[in-house]
């Protein structure tokens, strides 16, 4: 691992999208989101009607392509996904995805899939990257790992905000109980709770626990 990872994990709706596209915004290192990578996977199967039973071989046949380094509204460094050629970030919050993701990422092909693609990443970039299981399955290894949580309530608001459709609850209880990387508090996180902090409170809570000898903002958090 050639650049430097902070990974921000937590369970649905606890702010850590929103919160490692501000991280990554003042390092001007670029912003992964892991569930990009799963709802990607997840349209495609829902493009080619995939079968569970199918999902092993499907996987092991598709391309997927990073377009990188764009500018998010001029200020977060991020990536574009395709899928076999076809930009896949229009489709990435359709109902059918959403209902499916949880799913798609139960499975070990399909994890080891994406493991590999966000370990080589961090080959060549500094990532701000979030997930479910970043700082306990892709980069354990990392000296900067957060844990973000909201109280239910709170989580349960923020996703109905944003359109979406999904149950919070639903969505905990996948994530933690499933056999393969479920969401845990990884060893050596620091965790933030967000239920009474606004997102630009969290961003600098981050922030202030990076070590200025090994990482520098290069931007003020306003």
């Amino acid at each position: 691992m050639a650049g430097r990872v902070i990974a921000i994990d937590g369970p649905a709706a606890s702010g850590k999208s929103s919160v490692s596209r501000g991280v990554a915004a003042a390092l001007d290192w670029l912003f992964v989101s892991s569930g990009h990578f799963y709802r990607t996977v997840a349209w495609g199967t829902v493009r080619d009607g995939v079968s569970s039973d199918d999902l092993a071989a499907w996987i092991s046949l598709r391309q997927l392509t990073l377009l990188n380094d764009n500018k998010d509204q001029g200020t977060t460094r991020n990536i574009s996904l395709l899928l076999d050629g076809e930009n896949t970030t229009p489709h990435l919050s359709e109902p059918e995805v959403a209902a499916t993701v949880s799913l798609i990422a139960t499975v070990p092909a399909v994890r080891d899939f994406i493991n590999a693609r966000l370990r080589a990443l961090a080959e060549h970039h500094d990532l701000v990257m979030e997930g479910r299981d970043i700082g306990s399955v892709v980069f354990p290894e990392t000296p900067w790992k957060f844990y973000l949580d909201a109280s239910p309530e709170v989580r349960a608001r923020r996703r109905s905000s944003e359109g979406a459709i999904d149950s919070v609850s639903e969505r905990d209880r996948l994530d933690s109980t499933r056999a393969t990387a479920p969401l845990i508090i990884p060893n050596g996180s620091i965790v933030i709770d967000t239920t009474h902090l606004d997102l630009q409170q969290v961003i600098a809570t981050v922030l202030s626990y990076l070590d200025p000898l090994t990482v520098t903002p290069t931007r003020s958090v306003q």
